[in-house]
């Protein structure tokens, strides 16, 4: 009796498994990718191997379009530009999964599906994050938008509040490209962060304006060439009007005033080019960067970069001058008291400009002074213009020598520390210019001007009129 049921058992075993094989023929997958699956919404191909197949896929898909977009703006770019790339090997281990895990009776169904069309296996890819990296830098100047400071408008009495600027978050924009899933014509979400002002309108309600640390003025005129030097002065005058300096911040006077362009509001005026005087946009701003520089000496503030003029400046002591031009040559400046400051410029009468530093009383006695250790003599140039009439001159400018200066700042503060700065300043001298028609005589020229050696290109000493000389020292620094 035992032995019959044995024999029953195994022959329905043998039945079934006989069964099974049967399924298995016409079911179960012959290759490593079963028949008729689609990979990436393409179906894998009956003959040939599955890997050549895909790789050429990887090729194709580096020119898929990638859309990157932010705020309304969109960048365009290939997958293959921004590092994104198909996975091969990833994605026959997707795809090999198929027809090949599981139950017996769970690979039959697989299989049988996916011959019928229905198993869609997506591509896996793989970044190269430093490739991504670089390209998001690459675009991020374009999402950046800058704050803007609170600032307190003295002259109209009103109290302008700051804006939050933007910047592109590089990690949180290369974790969206993560979690994407890649096609042809993908849109990725770029990530900003809000980037706080720097003065905000609490700054602005700290700052005591009835105190004044220290004040510097300076001259100008209003008439002839003046005119226009006159425009730029006011002009760059209302962009640093207001500004506040918090403990321990800096400022940038390129970047408070921006660009000297005629949409920025400045106009043509002379300015300094080489050794000459010539008309340009902007002139006459650098009167406003002495007069500011003039009162952070006297304030005491550091002084981080200022540059000399090239020739020594009539409205101003020597060494306390500041040239400034958009973008290269800056004045910055820090400010270092326990307490935020002000700066105020205003125009107490016409033709002068005043710079105050407001916020506090006078932290220290400030005694300024220079020595000149050179001289250097100028000579006079004569350049023959063509559109003058016959026996015209114009004397175009004047003369002015040259010196090597080194300026030195006694700082006695009231708490009875005692500090010296130093620094040099190397004015190159400027030739006197006369315009003259052509065939000018040139003895109706007048007599050669105290400390003028002699007429440009006719010296006895050739060397003398192509001397180098010093430039001024980029920035103030304390004496070690």
């Amino acid at each position: 009796m035992q032995k019959s049921t044995l024999l029953l058992v195994l022959g329905i075993g043998s039945s079934v498994a006989a069964g099974l094989g049967l399924g298995a023929y016409r079911y179960g997958p012959r290759s490593p990718v079963v028949e008729g699956l689609f990979l990436g919404e393409q179906r894998v191909p009956d003959e040939g191997s599955p890997a050549s197949w895909l790789a050429r896929r990887q090729l194709d898909a580096l020119g898929w379009e990638a859309r990157f977009h932010h705020d309304g703006e969109i960048v365009e770019t290939t997958l293959g530009a921004v590092g994104v790339e198909i996975d091969v090997q990833a994605s026959l281990d997707r795809a090999g999964e198929v027809g090949h895990a599981g139950s017996i009776l769970r690979r039959m169904k697989e299989a049988r599906l996916a011959r019928n069309g229905e198993v869609f296996v997506p591509l896996a890819f793989w970044i190269d994050e430093a490739k991504a990296r670089r390209f998001l830098e690459s675009i991020a100047p374009r999402f950046i938008l800058a704050p803007v400071d609170a600032v307190l408008d003295l002259e109209n009495k009103r109290k302008i509040e700051d804006v939050p600027g933007r910047e592109l978050d590089i990690d949180a924009s290369l974790a969206e490209m993560r979690a994407t899933s890649f096609e042809d014509g993908v849109v990725i979400r770029l990530v900003t962060r809000r980037v706080p002002a720097k003065v905000t309108a609490l700054d602005l309600a700290q700052v005591d304006v009835t105190k004044v640390v220290a004040s510097f003025e300076t001259s100008f005129s209003l008439f002839g060439s003046g005119a226009g030097r006159a425009v730029n002065i006011r002009n760059a005058a209302r962009k640093i009007d207001g500004v506040v300096l918090p403990p321990g911040a800096g400022f940038s006077f390129n970047d408070r005033v921006g660009a000297r362009t005629r949409e920025n509001g400045f106009t043509l005026a002379p300015e300094i080019q080489g050794d000459e005087l010539t008309d340009g946009i902007g002139g006459g701003t650098c009167q406003l960067s002495s007069t500011l520089h003039g009162a952070a000496v006297y304030g005491a503030l550091e002084v981080l970069h200022r540059q000399g003029h090239s020739r020594a400046s009539s409205y101003t002591k020597l060494g306390l001058d500041a040239t400034v031009s958009f973008p290269v040559v800056d004045l910055k400046l820090k400010n270092p008291y326990p307490f935020p400051v002000m700066i105020h410029a205003h125009f107490p009468q016409p033709n002068k400009v005043r710079v105050e530093i407001l916020g506090g009383e006078p932290v220290a006695k400030v005694e300024y002074g220079y020595g000149v250790g050179q001289s250097y003599d100028f000579v006079r140039r004569i350049t023959v213009k063509s559109h003058l009439p016959p026996g015209k001159r114009i004397h175009r400018q004047k003369g002015v020598r040259g010196y090597d200066v080194t300026s030195t700042l006694r700082i006695s503060y009231v708490d009875g520390r005692v500090e010296e700065r130093r620094w040099f300043s190397g004015y190159r001298p400027s030739p006197e210019v006369y315009w003259v028609a052509p065939g000018y005589d040139e003895a109706n020229l007048p007599p050669l001007p105290e400390h003028a050696k002699g007429i440009e290109g006719r010296l006895a000493d050739a060397s003398t009129a192509t001397a180098s000389f010093p430039v001024s020292t980029p920035a103030q620094a304390p004496a070690p």
